[in-house]
């Protein structure tokens, strides 16, 4: 794997792949990213490879695991998979605020996606359009991220920093602020520069505003 497919060293269904798999997972994300899911055959995943179409079924059964096989790893990944790993000093020390929170979470989903941008956009396409595809990767999200993500929203409630939504709605409003950041940039062709840490800021900010308290 070259080193923007690192997230798949670990994976379980992808860390001991033969080359000619190797080939298979790598001409999937291309093709993919390139011309959507749907719109891809396996014979054009085989023939992008070099190899037989039915070394594809050998190791990913079909064209839908191969796709979840791309996926999954990455949604260990859309939750920071220690979400105290980047607010540890802060949370231990009771100093935890939502600025510093959102800041460094919006910042970290960004870079995220940076560093993984064909299996980003597959993600997101995927994500936004195909239901099916949709809850499996919700099921597919670690519950640990969910229970550290639910324990810091909790912290900040409780010292009445952020407002008294359930936590799932408040990580919808997130996720909808962040991803409509990453599509307008990184998805629809936007071919006009733009001042990134300040956007980013700005998408921040309005993020710190609807999550506030007013009273």
């Amino acid at each position: 794997m070259d080193d923007q497919l690192n997230i798949y060293r670990e994976a379980e269904k992808t860390a001991d792949l033969t080359t000619k798999q190797k080939l298979i997972f790598q001409s999937a994300i291309e093709l993919f990213s390139n011309q959507g899911y749907a719109n891809t055959s396996t014979k054009q995943i085989s023939e992008h490879a070099g190899v037989s179409e039915g070394s594809i079924f050998r190791k990913f059964q079909n064209k839908e695991e191969l796709l979840m096989a791309i996926l999954e790893p990455l949604t260990h990944k859309i939750l920071p998979q220690d979400i105290n790993e980047f607010s540890h000093t802060a949370y231990r020390d009771g100093n935890l605020n939502l600025k510093y929170f959102l800041t460094t979470m919006t910042n970290d989903r960004i870079q995220l996606y940076k560093q993984n941008h064909k299996i980003m956009k597959i993600f997101l396409n995927e994500f936004i359009y195909n239901q099916h595809i949709h809850d499996r990767l919700i099921d597919s999200i670690p519950k640990k991220s969910f229970e550290q993500f639910n324990e810091v929203l909790d912290y900040l409630k409780k010292k009445q920093l952020l407002i008294d939504w359930d936590n799932l709605e408040i990580f919808r409003f997130l996720a909808s602020n962040i991803l409509g950041y990453i599509i307008q940039h990184y998805i629809i062709a936007d071919t006009k520069e733009w001042n990134e840490p300040l956007e980013i800021e700005h998408v921040t900010d309005f993020i710190v505003n609807g999550l506030t308290p007013t009273n």
